[in-house]
């Protein structure tokens, strides 16, 4: 617990807010109406997590501040997954540490999104669904419609889950089983009257054409990165994972049910769903992630109880597979950190801080005008293809544009010129352009 804790507060403000991040935090700003609309049109997830992180993002929080309530959703999951693990002797002490370390659930645990509120909502409908099979309560029910539906709001990957909660209930005809049933039908049918409309504009939009159709390649690569992203240990970490799942069987079949009704289903079903649809990706899965470290933790310790000696080579085994993924998260500077700290040090009120691809613009807004303190104004710039800008201060424009250009592709047409040297960082760059005075960049509003 105290090393997961440690992980997903180390150096938390470091990076810059990414432009997932950024999205996020600008929306944010927008009034709510507003904010609905142009999700609707330029989102394809439920507006929850916006909602989680709107008071921080109207206050212009710091990046360490502003991320807080996603790694507290962290922390909260490993919590309720070692209390869950308590009395399951050494594998749940292995299974625990595994969570711990998961560069996987460590990286969007320390990230401003909604993935880590659905590591604490995916513990919560496991827990819950493992204490229901062993002994039923009225207020399970209850307890999961609510799950269901705040899952819903935060990302569609919860109707797989629900599928894997009616299989999990099976043929059952008593009261309880059609409880939970109609629980999860219930949360789904608050989430169409909230959402549903919108959601449906948000499939009509592509914003998740990018995600690869199902392969078999990568499907393995997708069920091992919920542990590590070492690709080389794809199919090893799979067939451990498989594994443990089948060993559950015979340790404890009510968790095994649990387990495959869930991790199984979810999995099997975005598999399949993806051969069709932008549904396979590892993020999909946040809701299950717990189940490979659940297997994992029953793979070693059913090595351990054969053998001390192969117990511990297996724990050094999955050591080595961890942590060195887990150490690149918390060490390695993202590129928008290097781009923007250089973009919010050269721009001067009155200057035009841009980027190219004009989609970007969010990371800028909030770094160069949220986060200075400074007035600002969204802005056009005439003459270069894809670029978009703020216009920092409350001053006359000095014509100066410096262009944070991601791909170094920028083309700029005439009425420019470069008023100082490129300033270069990996495949990218930032480039200053000097614009006559006498025809200033035009104020227009974010769109």
């Amino acid at each position: 617990m105290l090393v997961g804790a440690v992980v997903r507060l180390w150096d938390l403000g470091a990076n810059r807010l990414g432009y997932d991040e950024a999205f996020t935090a600008m929306a944010g700003r927008m009034p709510l109406g507003t904010m609905f609309d142009y999700l609707r049109a330029n989102d394809s997830h439920p507006p929850l997590d916006y909602l989680f992180h709107l008071p921080l993002a109207r206050l212009g929080a710091s990046e360490f501040v502003y991320r807080l309530p996603s790694v507290a959703c962290s922390i909260g999951a490993l919590a309720l997954f070692a209390w869950w693990m308590r009395s399951r002797g050494r594998a749940g002490v292995l299974a625990t540490g595994v969570f711990a370390a998961s560069a996987f659930l460590v990286q969007h645990g320390r990230t401003a999104r909604g993935y880590a509120e659905l590591e604490l909502i995916g513990v919560a409908v496991v827990v819950l669904a493992d204490a229901w099979l062993r002994r039923p309560r009225r207020w399970h029910a209850y307890a999961l419609g609510g799950l269901v539906f705040a899952g819903l709001l935060t990302h569609v990957s919860m109707f797989l889950v629900g599928a894997g909660l009616l299989v999990l209930a099976g043929t059952r005809r008593d009261r309880d089983a059609w409880r939970w049933r109609l629980a999860v039908v219930a949360g789904g049918a608050g989430w169409a009257a909230l959402w549903g409309t919108s959601f449906l504009v948000q499939s009509r939009g592509g914003h998740s054409d990018w995600i690869p159709r199902t392969t078999v390649i990568g499907l393995f690569d997708t069920v091992s990165r919920l542990t590590t992203d070492a690709t080389a240990f794809a199919l090893p970490v799979v067939l451990a994972v498989v594994l443990g799942g089948v060993l559950l069987v015979r340790r404890d079949p009510r968790t095994a049910k649990v387990w495959w009704s869930l991790f199984g289903v979810t999995v099997g079903l975005a598999a399949v769903g993806g051969l069709v649809l932008p549904l396979l990706l590892d993020r999909t899965l946040t809701l299950v992630a717990w189940a490979p470290a659940l297997a994992l933790g029953v793979v070693v310790d059913a090595g351990w109880a054969r053998s001390r000696t192969v117990g511990v080579a297996a724990c050094v085994l999955v050591l080595l597979v961890l942590v060195p993924p887990t150490v690149s998260v918390l060490t390695d500077h993202s590129g928008p950190t290097t781009g923007l700290d250089h973009l919010a040090a050269v721009a001067r009120p009155g200057d035009v801080a841009a980027v190219r691809a004009a989609g970007k613009l969010p990371e800028v807004e909030w770094t160069v005008g949220v986060r200075s303190g400074q007035p600002w104004r969204a802005v056009t710039v005439p003459g270069a293809k894809n670029v978009a800008g703020l216009l920092v201060g409350d001053v006359a424009p000095t014509g100066r544009v410096w262009v944070l250009d991601w791909d170094s592709q920028l083309r700029v047409a005439r009425g420019y010129a470069r008023c100082a040297p490129d300033w270069h960082f990996g495949r990218s760059r930032v480039v200053c352009l000097q614009r006559a005075v006498s025809h200033p960049v035009t104020v227009t509003p974010l769109s």
